[in-house]
């Protein structure tokens, strides 16, 4: 009979802390690469608990206890004490991104005024400098009432853990399709989510986790940096600007760690398949790998399928990549793990696909779309799809927002009762619920869920469904006399008639091409999208390089995009091509590549 893991009775994640630290004291719990490489800085699991126990005493001294609190750190192990610190006082953390430049920190002001922080937790080197972009424009002062530096005499003692009902964190969304709201996460949410990942994998106590992802992100938080602590394990972690320096170092990290789970998006598969591997791959050994959960972004059946390719001679198993789908508002993780058929794509119509029918295809002469399976939905929660503008259950196959409730769906945003109530109580049109809406669309087949595309993204073009992402997907695959060139596609309404627009990003260093050159691309992206999609481009913009929008996680902002066509704010490497838009009405500027 198999040993009933402390996860599984535990109602916080600090009991099953509070547990390993006394059981195992002197063991790993993180370490850190410094350097991205061989520089370690460790903390055990006795070290992470006396810590964490000295400055949550601390912070409940001073009157912070369910209090709101912003963290911000770079990568390392000062945010994970600063995180469990202020689980033990009582605290609800705000995790937050650095911010690197004006934009960055008007967002955290917007955070800081709508969570109502009481105080900011940074580091000494960050302090002065963080002080100043948050204080420096206006900014009540009341809102930012201390700086705490982790520098007090660390002492043993006894704690009063928080209930499980108890609000743990609020977890910030990336704003991809509006603004961010503070997604409210209490301590029974985060732990039955992180029952349903070790589930959804198998994965086993005392496990060694490897990973990179930002520790502010729901994914890289809660999937990454504290499943190994539920578990007794060892997570083993770098910047997410050393992975993308040489994003080799994360296998190599994997694979001199015998690391058994990780976990990345889409784009991380592709850096690694384009890395110059030289000798490096000589040195790899990926057998003690099991899971790499896929997720944050769309994934790509290609990109998998290279990944596999490349790296199996290694070690790496056929079955490892496990596509995942998750969202704040549901903790995380909905679906994961392979389904019991072990689906891994459906090749579907994209004709039918268009009018809401995910029907499999095998005609040659049809075109198709490839759509991920990603995974089974998780245990002991309910995961039905919905039309979203009748409220009608839909059957297997038919595409419609996906709806989700149990143990993990969190209590709904920070301080927006019509939000909540709009998005979390849900109830279809046969009087069950409540649901929590998820603004994807998406069907279910043979056991696995699969995503389609967003609500708010949608493309309604002459009575057909369009995937942003599909025709993005299709652009990029045709402008191949670039490397790793970004698309972002929208819809635009002109003269009562939806029209698609296209930006074409291009890369840092590319070439600056003649107009005829650009003419002559973007002739073959108008062509190839009118092939595949049967839908005209009014307009494509080649973009300079950053000048897509994008979230602090890296989603692409499309209605954004759509707001920066409309008002002609746009900044563009050449003018407008094949553009039916009178060019007077542009306010363009040109900028040299």
């Amino acid at each position: 009979m198999n040993r009933q893991l402390p996860l599984d009775s535990s109602n916080t994640i600090l009991e099953c802390l509070e547990y390993y630290a006394k059981i195992r004291p002197e063991e790993r719990a993180y370490t850190f690469l410094v350097n991205g490489d061989e520089q370690e800085c460790i903390l055990t699991y006795g070290d992470l608990r006396s810590r964490a126990v000295t400055y949550g005493q601390h912070l409940r001294d001073i009157g912070l206890s369910r209090q709101a609190v912003l963290l911000l750190f770079p990568s390392g192990l000062d945010f994970i004490i600063a995180f469990f610190a202020c689980a033990y006082a009582g605290a609800v953390s705000v995790p937050a991104n650095l911010a690197r430049n004006s934009q960055h920190y008007a967002r955290l002001r917007q955070i800081i005024m709508d969570s109502e922080a009481r105080a900011v937790l940074t580091t000494r080197d960050l302090r002065n400098s963080i002080g100043e972009g948050l204080l420096g424009s206006g900014l009540d002062t009341s809102h930012v009432a201390l700086f705490c530096e982790f520098d007090a005499p660390v002492v043993v003692c006894s704690v009063t853990l928080p209930a499980q009902e108890q609000l743990a964190f609020l977890q910030y969304t990336s704003g991809s399709t509006g603004d961010p709201k503070g997604v409210m996460i209490t301590h029974a949410q985060l732990l039955a989510n992180e029952r349903v990942i070790q589930r959804s994998a198998d994965l086993p106590e005392y496990l060694v986790g490897a990973g990179w992802l930002p520790q502010f992100h729901d994914m890289g938080l809660i999937g990454a940096t504290l499943q190994p602590v539920a578990l007794g394990g060892h997570y083993v972690f770098m910047s997410p600007l050393h992975f993308l320096q040489r994003p080799l170092r994360w296998l190599k990290m994997i694979s001199h760690y015998r690391a058994v789970a990780t976990a990345a998006p889409n784009f991380a598969l592709e850096l690694c398949v384009k890395a110059q591997l030289d000798t490096e791959l000589e040195t790899l050994d990926l057998s003690t790998l099991s899971t790499i959960f896929c997720g944050a972004e769309p994934v790509n059946a290609d990109a998998i399928e290279r990944f596999e390719e490349r790296f199996s001679c290694v070690g790496l198993r056929n079955d490892a990549i496990k596509p995942c789908y998750g969202l704040a508002e549901a903790t995380l993780m909905v679906s994961g793990g392979a389904p019991q058929n072990n689906l891994r794509t459906l090749l579907l119509s994209r004709d039918a696909l268009t009018t809401g029918l995910a029907k499999v295809s095998d005609d040659p002469t049809q075109s198709t779309q490839v759509i991920v399976c990603c995974g089974r939905p998780v245990e002991g929660h309910r995961t039905i799809i919905v039309d979203p503008a009748t409220g009608r259950i839909l059957n297997d196959n038919q595409v419609g927002e996906v709806w989700f409730s149990g143990g993990s769906v969190a209590s709904g945003y920070w301080r927006n009762p019509a939000a909540t109530i709009a998005i979390f109580k849900a109830m279809t049109a046969c009087g069950d619920g409540p649901f929590m809406r998820s603004g994807d669309l998406g069907f279910l087949h043979n056991e696995g869920l699969f995503i389609t595309g967003r609500i708010k993204e949608l493309i309604i073009f002459r009575g057909r469904n369009l995937y942003p992402h599909d025709i993005e997907s299709t652009l990029i695959k045709a402008s191949a006399i670039f490397s790793d060139v970004q698309a972002a596609v929208f819809a635009t309404d002109s003269g009562g008639e939806s029209n698609v627009v296209a930006y074409i990003e291009l890369p840092r260093r590319a070439k600056a091409y003649l107009d005829q050159e650009f003419r002559s691309i973007a002739h073959a992206l108008r062509f190839a999208v009118a092939q595949v999609h049967d839908v005209h481009l009014r307009d494509i913009y080649f973009l300079s390089y950053g000048k897509i929008p994008r979230t602090s996680s890296g989603k692409t902002q499309r209605n954004r995009c759509a707001a920066m066509y409309a008002s002609s704010e746009i900044d563009l490497c050449a003018h407008t091509l094949f553009s039916t838009r009178p060019l007077a009405d542009l306010q363009l500027k040109s900028v040299d590549l």
